[in-house]
């Protein structure tokens, strides 16, 4: 991506946030430090105006750590820039999951860049591990990524995308009732190392800020009803390389799906067809118990479209994953209530806008 699309990017985000003053840059790849000059362009850019603009900035960035090196990784934080770097296990699972484009494993790789990183830069990062059908034992992912130095943990389950992906790729996926029934049990079991960890005081929610259990705790504790469920074309924006502007980056390069581009903005007939049918979720679910509490965002707009070819249609298995995590996140939070009543507000810590404990440090 030029320089001048990232600008007109965030041009755009700026002339669509309305009364919003905390906004969000997520950079995102492939590898987006492939392309470092661009991405701290862009957060000068939005340093420099964010007080004209009368907004505050945030700065997210998901890399596979290759090129992370302790320089980089300092200078991108002093910008304010929050960094996952994704490690998917133990070496040998690792490198199955993310070799390089010739084979060979970027487990190595990554792990030099990391025992090379000061301690005050460490603890800020935040380690990040896919969850796949080829090695689905969250607790010992978890646990792998405290044991490489992180203080900070993210778990997410691989998750279909409708970009016509083969069947070889597909392998990656939890798609038969047999690998969602023990991605259920391995949840089960995480739950379990997280309320031994957290009665400990050894783990917390700022710590394990973007991971989805907890934030689903945090959505009980608080009370908290989700108001308008997936932020698609409404509370977020994806840019292509080439200014093309899409409801998120689930949907990046679905010729459909395309909203406009970023010399003339969100076409209003484009944004309108694609809310009105994705609004049609509503009625799908209305009768769910859960509604409150997911409005379709434990069914994501893009596998929906994926499986059913529909955004609006939830996907069952992503529907029964989320009443799983729903029933543990219920029974973790009542046995945390009962064991460490005088810490859950500490616990919990609420920040709506989720800046992988940006305040922390």
């Amino acid at each position: 991506m030029p320089i001048q699309v990232a600008r007109k990017a965030v041009d755009i985000l700026i002339g669509s946030c309305g009364k919003d003053k905390d906004l969000v840059v997520d950079f995102y790849g492939g590898e987006p430090l492939l392309n470092l000059k661009t991405l701290l362009a862009t957060v000068d850019y939005c340093r420099k105006n964010q007080k004209r603009w009368g907004v505050n900035f945030h700065f997210l960035l998901a890399t596979n750590g290759t090129l992370l090196t302790p320089k980089i990784a300092g200078t991108l934080l002093k910008k304010g820039v929050q960094i996952a770097v994704s490690i998917d296990g133990s070496k040998k699972v690792h490198d199955r999951n993310r070799p390089f484009a010739g084979g060979k494993g970027s487990f190595n790789t990554i792990t030099r860049n990391l025992k090379g990183m000061p301690k005050g830069v460490l603890k800020r990062l935040v380690g990040r591990a896919t969850v796949t059908p080829f090695y689905p034992d969250m607790s010992s992912l978890y646990k792998n990524l405290r044991k490489l130095g992180f203080e900070r943990v993210e778990l997410f389950e691989s998750e279909d995308a409708c970009h016509r992906l083969t069947p070889q790729r597909e392998r990656f996926f939890f798609s038969t009732d047999r690998q969602h029934r023990r991605l259920c049990r391995q949840y089960e079991r995480l739950a379990k190392r997280y309320i031994k960890d957290t009665v400990s005081g050894f783990l917390d929610y700022r710590k394990t800020f973007f991971n989805r259990f907890f934030k689903l705790m945090q959505r009980l504790y608080y009370h908290h009803e989700v108001t308008g469920g997936c932020p698609a074309a409404v509370g977020q924006l994806a840019i292509d390389i080439d200014g093309g502007i899409y409801p998120c980056t689930s949907f990046l390069g679905i010729e459909e799906f395309k909203l406009g581009n970023i010399n003339n903005g969100p076409e209003k007939k484009k944004l309108s067809i694609f809310l009105k049918t994705v609004s049609k979720r509503f009625k799908h679910c209305r009768g769910c118990l859960l509604f409150s509490l997911c409005r379709t965002t434990g069914s994501c707009l893009n596998i929906n479209y994926y499986f059913n070819r529909d955004p609006a249609l939830p996907y069952q298995k992503s529907c029964e994953l989320f009443r799983e995590k729903m029933e543990l996140a219920i029974a973790t939070l009542s046995i945390l209530s009962e064991k460490i009543p005088e810490r859950l507000e500490e616990l919990f810590g609420f920040d709506p806008v989720g800046r992988r404990g940006n305040k922390l440090y």
